[in-house]
């Protein structure tokens, strides 16, 4: 009787054991369908945000000014996304191209645009240089002013000058701007600016950016941020530069 009864409690254990086994995978498989179920979830609410800040930015950029509603799009009336696009001109006191390659230009404004009135008047800073320290670069800029008259002035830090002759313009070490280290800049007071349109700077030397400094700069484009947010919070946010038109390098560079 005492085996018989020893016999029943391990067999009562491993039923239990067994039990507790089943109900583990059961409830393992049941967590790992509802973690799939909320991350595909997720990954088409992301999508679906993407897709919303992507329509919102492409409405700002049409509307040009002001801010978009993703309530005031066909598309999203009604989707229970919520966000919208902003459209903020850029000016202030620095400013950071991308990098141009050599004999690429970069379009300066000193005015309004699209008027190209009201002139912008200070003492303009330009940096240059930041990508490799051994190269050396230089510019060539190009100024429109008030009477549509051009002047030509050579930014050359470097020895031996990579340009001989020229209305060179006195430079200096540079700094950091917007994150961006520069080597070189056109030295304080140097470019005295004055009923200027524009200018027009072309790279000549090894690629670079270009940085600008001066005191309450025009405007040189648009900053358009358009964000997107889901019932399930999944946001998504998508930052763009659009600069003001760009003057085609041909006008001012001959070619032989």
């Amino acid at each position: 009787m005492k085996d018989k009864r020893n016999q029943q409690g391990q067999v009562l254990l491993i039923t239990i054991m067994l039990l507790a086994a089943a109900v583990t995978v059961v409830m393992t498989i049941a967590f790992n369908s509802t973690t799939e179920t909320q991350i595909t979830k997720l990954e088409e609410d992301s999508q679906k945000a993407m897709a919303a800040a992507e329509a919102a930015l492409e409405a700002a950029i049409q509307q040009k000014s002001g801010t978009v509603a993703l309530s005031s799009l066909p598309a999203f009336s009604g989707s229970n996304i919520t966000g919208q696009a902003n459209v903020v001109e850029t000016g202030g006191n620095e400013f950071v191209t991308p990098l141009l390659q050599r004999d690429e230009q970069y379009t300066f404004y000193l005015s309004d645009y699209t008027t190209l009135s009201n002139y912008w008047t200070g003492d303009l800073g330009i940096f240059l240089q930041s990508e490799t320290v051994t190269d050396c670069p230089a510019l060539e800029l190009t100024f429109i002013d008030s009477t549509n008259a051009v002047t030509k002035k050579i930014v050359d830090p470097c020895a031996p000058s990579v340009i001989t002759g020229g209305n060179k313009v006195t430079t200096g070490p540079g700094g950091e701007i917007k994150g961006t280290t520069f080597v070189y800049r056109t030295a304080v007071g140097s470019l005295p600016i004055a009923n200027m349109k524009l200018v027009i700077v072309r790279v000549l030397g090894n690629a670079t950016r270009l940085g600008f400094t001066g005191t309450g700069m025009k405007a040189q484009g648009r900053v358009i941020t358009s964000e997107a947010k889901t019932q399930t919070s999944a946001t998504k946010k998508i930052e763009l530069f659009q600069s003001y038109p760009q003057i085609p390098s041909d006008f001012f560079v001959t070619s032989f």
